[in-house]
C-alpha cells in the first residue's frame, strides 16, 4: 500500500501545491483532534507526515524535482 497519497512515501507526479497545502492542512486538524485525545502514537504518525508533505512542498517551492 505504499502508492495511496496519504502515505508519506507517496509520489504523485499530478500534485500541485495547492493540493500539498490541503493535504497539510487536513493534517494539521487530524493532529488537533489527538492532541485533545491524548492519542501520543498518532500526534507521532501525523507528525512525520506532516514533516513528509513540508518537505515536497519545500522542494516543489526550491525547484528540486524527486527522483
Amino acid at each position: 500500500m505504499g502508492d495511496h497519497p496519504s502515505e508519506p512515501g507517496a509520489i504523485n507526479c499530478g500534485m500541485t501545491l495547492n493540493s500539498l497545502k490541503d493535504r497539510l492542512y487536513s493534517l494539521n486538524m487530524r493532529m488537533r483532534l489527538a492532541m485533545q485525545n491524548h492519542d501520543e502514537q498518532a500526534q507521532a504518525d501525523i507528525q512525520e507526515q506532516i514533516a513528509a508533505v513540508q518537505r515536497e512542498i519545500d522542494q516543489m517551492c526550491l525547484g528540486g524535482r524527486r527522483r
